[in-house]
């Protein structure tokens, strides 16, 4: 096995020589002074091997304070991020006074993200679109999180440290979460990228999850060798509301490296979490389309999850008893799962069908209104 993903790895490394970048990943804190003055600091996470000269020349990032201003910010520390060898944390940061108090949208779209990314399409031709939201009615600092980590081995346990220091005292929540892209226009809006796949969806195996209780996010296990990308959204709670929300993207390099392996647990769904329960064996090969639905039965909403084995367009489709198709959803690009909501509220209470195909095969569930 050993020599085949060693193989693999030099054809994706190969492969991907093309379209290396310096930039890594980052994020952006945004730390309370005083009143509405905020010291706001962008952390982005360069590799000097693969980009030396471009890291050195970075000196300053533009960011977008979310009420139509736009500043420039300095470059002011750089710091080598533990455990790798040629990956540096740069941050460009300054104090700025929000004119008024309200919600605002901190965000900076930095070039030439890492190209040659398995689980996003031409990522190379993308800007990277980092972000936090905070409210300044209510005087509070981001929570600050441990560097991102960047290396992984194959079939080996990959974890980001999240445990978190937060000023306040405010509780604290990590979700991994799809990539993110901006809205057309110089201070875009923060929109998931649906071309995204998270990095268990490439093999369709194993787990890619936040665990609350070690605060760490791990990636059990990666069994492709390549690059992937990842992000996550750490919200901040007081008093049972959410008082800011911050995105942070990294990248994961897979390598067949020495080191303790560990067996690959079933598929589960990085968006959604808990395996699909109608998938007795996903490693059967019969098993190909797996659906499920509920609550059954309903009054109101009915919430489907579908897997599919291979990566495939995935179609839902809400059908009456008569064979009329009453709703369709389809997937815009091949996953492996798909969850949706089908509105039931203002049909005729009776059976119907909840219909999944991926244009290979198809399966179905009823449901009663």
């Amino acid at each position: 096995m050993k020599s085949i993903y060693g193989i693999l790895f030099l054809i994706a490394l190969f492969c991907n020589a093309s379209y290396a970048t310096h930039l890594q990943g980052g994020e952006i804190m945004a730390a309370h002074i005083s009143g509405q003055t905020y010291n706001i600091k962008v952390r982005i996470y360069l590799d000097r091997q693969q980009g030396g000269g471009a890291a050195d020349a970075m000196q300053e990032v533009t960011v977008c304070l979310g009420n139509g201003t736009t500043r420039n910010l300095p470059r002011t520390i750089t710091s080598p991020v533990p455990g790798s060898r040629s990956i540096i944390a740069v941050d460009f940061e300054q104090q700025y006074t929000f004119p008024t108090t309200g919600i605002f949208q901190i965000s900076a779209a930095v070039n030439n993200r890492t190209g040659g990314m398995l689980n996003l399409d031409n990522s190379l031709e993308t800007s990277m679109f980092i972000w936090t939201v905070i409210d300044t009615q209510v005087a509070n600092s981001t929570p600050i999180l441990p560097y991102l980590a960047f290396d992984a081995g194959v079939r080996q346990v990959f974890s980001v440290d999240l445990k978190p220091t937060v000023a306040d005292r405010d509780s604290v929540s990590v979700k991994v979460h799809r990539i993110s892209k901006p809205s057309p226009g110089t201070c875009g809006v923060r929109m998931p990228d649906r071309s995204y796949l998270f990095p268990n969806e490439i093999s369709a195996n194993g787990t890619f999850k936040v665990e609350p209780a070690l605060n760490k996010l791990i990636w059990k296990a990666p069994e492709v060798v390549g690059n992937y990308l990842f992000a996550m959204v750490v919200s901040e709670w007081r008093d049972g509301v959410v008082i800011s929300e911050s995105y942070r993207e990294g990248t994961i390099n897979v390598s067949d490296k020495p080191g303790e392996t560990v067996e690959i647990p079933p598929y589960e769904s990085a968006e959604y979490g808990n395996p699909v329960t109608s998938v007795p064996n996903v490693s059967s090969s019969e098993v190909s389309m797996a659906i499920e639905a509920y609550p059954v039965p309903t009054d109101d909403f009915v919430t489907v999850k579908a897997y599919s084995k291979k990566k495939a367009v995935i179609r839902l489709q809400l059908i009456d008893m008569s064979g009329k198709t009453i709703r369709e959803i389809s997937t815009l690009s091949p996953a492996i799962s798909v969850q949706e909501r089908f509105d039931m509220r203002h049909l005729s209470h009776g059976i119907y069908i909840i219909k999944a195909d991926n244009a290979l095969e198809s399966v179905s569930q009823k449901v009663v209104r």
